[in-house]
C-alpha cells in the first residue's frame, strides 16, 4: 500500500526513525508527536490525524443479542459526531473473518467488524486486514494481553474491545471466603464431596480449562508468546507438574472412580446450578445462567499454586479490525477507534458485560463495585492470549486424548503428553507442506 512508501518518505524527510506500524494512511496526513510512553525513555509514540474520506458510508459486522444493540448505538453516536452514516449488519464474530476472505474482494464485507483473536490469524496473513492507526497509543492505554491477542508478527491490528478469561466460581452458600492457594482449595473440595455434592469438578481432557495450571509452571503451547510453532511446550517440566498436581490430583482425591466421559461441561454447571458444586471453573458467559438458576455465588482469581506462581488462565480477545477492501480506510479506522474509546467501551460494559481491557476503565467504579467483574479482571491480569497463529487448531485434539488417558488409564503423564507433542508437530509438518 501507498501508506508505507509515504512513511519511508517521510522518514528521509525528517531524519527520524518512525514504527511502521500504521495503516493506511493518505499523503496528506501529517503526524503529530505526543508525549513519550512510560514505559519507553527517549521513545516517541506517533498519532496520527486522520480524515475521513469525503462521502464515506460504512457497514459495520456486529455479533448479535447485547452486542447487536450495542453497535447500533455506536453507529448512531459515530453519524452524529461524524456526519459519516453506519449501517450494522449481524454477523457472528466467529465467522466474520472466514466470510471477509470471500466477500471482501466482491466489495460486500463489512468495512468494520468484529472478531475474536483467535481466529483473525488467518484474515491477517491474508492481507485481509489493515493495521491500527495508533499502535502507540494503544499499546499504552490496553492491557498487554489485549494488545498481543491482537496483533501479529509484532504489528497491531485490532482494536480491543473486550477480554475474557476464566476464573474461580464458588458457591457462597457451602464456602465462605474463596481459597487462596490450590491446596487450600483441594482440602475444602475434598470435606464438601459427599454424595451427590461435589467440591471441584473439571472436564478432564479439556485443555482451555487446564492450561491455566499448566502455564503456572511454566508450560507453554508455543515459544515466542505463542507465536513459534517450532517450540512446543505442552510436554516439558512444568506442563507435567501442573498436570501430576491439579489434574491426576482431582481425580485421586475428589472424583475417584469417575469416568472421563462422564464429566462434561454441562454436567458440572448443571451441579452448580443445583447447589452441588462447590467450586467452578469457568468464563463469564457462564454468569447469567448462575443467576437465573439463583445460586448465591462470588467469583474470584485461580488459586495460587504449590510453586507460589498464578495459574495463567487463557484468555479471549474480542476486537474490531478493519477490512483492507474498505473504500474507506480512514473513516473505517475512524469508526474502529471510535466504539473502543474510554466512554464506548464503558457502555459496552453496561450493556453487554464485556469487560473492558482499558487500564483508565479497570479502575471505573461502576466496575469496582462488581466483585464478579473484580475476579475476573484480576485474573485477567494473569492471563495469556491463546494463540492465534494457523497451527493452534492442531493442538487441541492430541492434548485431549492425553489428558483422557492419562484419567482413565493412569497412563504416565510424562510419556502421554509427548505422544501429544509428537502428533502435534507431525500435524504441523503435513501442514506446512
Amino acid at each position: 500500500m501507498f501508506k508505507k512508501s509515504f512513511l519511508l518518505t517521510l522518514v528521509l524527510l525528517l531524519s527520524i526513525s518512525l514504527l511502521l506500524v500504521a495503516c493506511g494512511k493518505t499523503a496528506e496526513d501529517t503526524p503529530e508527536e505526543t508525549a513519550p510512553a512510560e514505559d519507553g525513555v527517549g521513545e516517541e509514540a506517533v498519532d496520527y490525524e486522520v480524515v475521513p474520506e469525503e462521502g464515506a458510508e460504512l457497514l459495520l459486522w456486529s455479533d448479535g443479542d447485547q452486542q447487536l444493540e450495542w453497535a447500533q448505538l455506536m453507529a448512531e453516536k459515530f453519524e452524529a459526531e461524524y456526519g459519516i452514516p453506519v449501517q450494522v449488519e449481524e454477523v457472528n464474530q466467529e465467522d466474520a473473518p472466514e466470510r471477509l476472505a470471500t466477500d471482501g474482494p466482491q466489495g460486500l464485507a463489512g468495512d468494520v467488524f468484529a472478531s475474536t483473536h483467535d481466529r483473525i490469524g488467518r484474515a491477517i496473513s491474508a492481507g485481509l486486514v489493515l493495521e491500527n492507526f495508533w499502535p502507540e497509543q494503544y499499546k499504552e492505554e490496553f492491557m498487554e494481553a489485549a494488545i498481543t491477542a491482537t496483533s501479529f508478527d509484532d504489528e497491531l491490528y485490532g482494536y480491543p474491545s473486550g477480554i475474557e478469561t476464566y476464573a474461580l466460581y464458588y458457591n457462597t452458600d457451602l464456602v465462605e471466603e474463596a481459597p487462596e492457594t490450590m491446596d487450600q482449595l483441594f482440602e475444602i473440595a475434598n470435606d464438601l464431596t459427599e454424595g451427590k455434592q461435589y467440591g471441584i469438578m473439571m472436564e478432564p481432557q479439556n485443555l482451555y480449562f487446564l492450561y491455566g495450571f499448566l502455564g503456572g509452571y511454566g508450560g507453554y503451547v508455543f515459544g515466542d508468546e505463542g507465536t513459534n510453532p517450532e517450540d512446543i511446550g505442552l510436554n516439558n517440566e512444568g506442563a507435567v507438574q501442573g498436570t501430576q498436581d491439579v489434574l491426576v490430583r482431582m481425580r485421586d482425591e475428589i472424583l475417584p472412580g469417575m469416568a472421563n466421559e462422564d464429566i462434561t461441561y454441562d454436567v458440572r454447571t448443571a451441579l452448580f446450578e443445583e447447589g452441588n458444586l462447590a467450586f467452578d471453573i469457568n468464563g463469564p458467559w457462564a454468569v447469567r445462567g448462575y443467576e437465573q438458576a439463583g445460586v448465591n455465588f462470588n467469583v474470584a482469581p485461580l488459586p495460587v499454586l504449590a510453586n507460589g506462581e498464578n495459574p495463567t488462565s487463557f484468555s479471549g480477545t474480542r476486537g474490531f479490525y478493519v477490512n483492507a477492501y474498505t473504500e474507506y480506510p480512514e473513516a473505517a479506522s475512524l469508526l474502529a477507534q471510535f466504539i473502543t474509546n474510554e466512554e464506548n467501551l464503558l457502555l459496552s460494559y453496561e450493556i453487554t458485560g464485556a469487560l473492558p481491557p482499558r487500564f483508565a476503565l479497570t479502575e471505573h467504579e461502576d466496575i469496582q463495585s462488581n466483585p464478579i467483574s473484580v475476579g475476573f479482571l484480576e485474573q485477567a491480569t494473569h492471563a495469556v492470549p491463546m494463540p492465534n497463529i494457523p497451527e493452534m487448531p492442531l493442538v487441541w485434539e492430541p492434548m485431549e486424548a492425553a489428558f483422557a488417558e492419562i484419567w482413565n488409564r493412569n497412563a504416565d503423564v510424562q510419556e502421554s503428553l509427548d505422544r501429544a507433542v509428537n502428533t502435534i508437530e507431525t500435524a504441523i509438518a503435513e501442514q506446512q507442506q
